[in-house]
């Protein structure tokens, strides 16, 4: 009978020294908070996905607010793998919590994404979307020059089929071409020479394709078709919808672009954002006034390519607004994103006539799809 009391006591004492412990112990009370940008480590990457790693176990997920920030609670001390990535654009820390450490929130502030996917840029007249790409931080830092490929879209003409261009970049000269000497075609083939080869297609993750590229090779369209399909990204803008009719079976799928074509005249538009967390993107990161959640959306050709229906069960829109058309006034929608089977496709009827070093609301709203794009897969 005593043993019995005694081992009660016993154990009525270690209860009692375990309830002591967990009063007191710091284990599962720390965190580690961030916030996720873009290359030029200054712009907020928004619904990026943050995961965490112990040992090679996946412990934790979660998505960064619209301020790019992340806090993942209740860890231990040990070493964590932090992985976050939007899409093809990712980055990654290694991060290690001592218990002797008073501190219990381990503060990371900017993480810049460090690992690209491969980009090509089809250059354009009218369209710019190297530049947003550029202001970003796609761009060596000691020389200056692009993390992209850039690809003459233009002048095609009048050469060998067989032979592509050779350094043939600087010494093009054509109407509103981006300002930035250093966003000239780098890359020793043209644009008739990626579109007619479906191994150099597949080459890129990301194709940007701007409004004003060279429509002479239409007929090759079905090869920018099969580069989705493969799970291929492809951006899209305005004129450069002749390209997107393969996809599109003439308008049966995905998206139905208005006939007569280039018939809108609209050149400025307070459009509607569709999307409440880019309306948060854009006012809480670079104090853009929305007045009516609409923003000022002036980058429109003076004759763009207007979308007549689009298909609700399959496409996205982003932005909504009244427009004028063939002498028809009327709101449209002026951004899309769509799925085609493994890949994606971003089309919007207005670009980006950049001719500021500062960013405008049309280049965030491109630099916020651009992302979007990149995460559909």
């Amino acid at each position: 009978m005593k043993k019995s009391i005694s081992l009660l006591l016993l154990l009525l004492t270690l209860f009692a020294c375990s309830d002591d412990k967990t009063e007191t112990d710091t284990t599962g009370a720390y965190l580690i908070s961030g916030k996720f940008v873009t290359p030029n480590g200054e712009d907020a990457i928004s619904k990026a996905k943050i995961e965490l790693f112990k040992e090679g176990l996946l412990l934790k997920t979660q998505m960064t607010n619209s301020l790019g920030e992340f806090s993942l609670e209740e860890l231990t001390p040990g070493t964590y793998d932090i992985r976050l990535s939007k899409g093809l654009f990712s980055a990654s820390r290694t991060v290690t919590i001592d218990d002797a450490n008073d501190l219990l929130e381990i503060i990371l502030e900017t993480i810049a994404v460090t690992d690209l996917p491969n980009i090509a840029v089809v250059t354009g007249s009218y369209d710019h979307i190297e530049d947003v790409l550029y202001n970003i931080g796609l761009v060596n830092p000691e020389t200056q020059e692009p993390l992209f490929d850039i690809i003459e879209g233009q002048n095609i003409f009048g050469r060998s089929q067989a032979e592509p261009h050779k350094s043939h970049g600087n010494s093009l000269s054509h109407m509103n071409r981006t300002t930035n000497s250093q966003l000239q075609p780098n890359v020793d083939f043209d644009f008739a020479d990626l579109i007619e080869s479906p191994d150099l297609l597949n080459s890129y993750d990301i194709i940007f394709l701007n409004c004003g590229l060279n429509e002479s090779k239409i007929e090759f369209s079905n090869n920018l078709t099969n580069y989705v399909a493969n799970g291929g990204l492809l951006y899209a803008t305005d004129w450069a919808f002749a390209y997107l009719e393969d996809i599109t079976n003439g308008g049966e799928d995905y998206i139905d672009f208005y006939q007569p074509i280039h018939s809108g005249t609209s050149l400025s538009t307070e459009a509607e954002l569709l999307n409440e967390d880019l309306a948060s993107w854009l006012s809480l990161n670079f104090e853009i006034e929305l007045t009516d959640n609409t923003v000022t959306i002036d980058e429109f050709l003076s004759s763009w390519q207007v979308v007549d229906t689009y298909d609700t069960e399959t496409v996205i829109p982003w932005l909504y607004g009244p427009v004028e058309y063939n002498g028809i006034s009327e709101s449209k929608y002026l951004a899309y994103t769509f799925l085609h089977d493994e890949g994606a496709v971003l089309y919007s009827s207005f670009h980006t006539e950049n001719e500021t070093d500062e960013a405008t609301s049309v280049e965030r709203l491109m630099q916020y799809l651009v992302f979007e794009l990149s995460a559909m897969k």
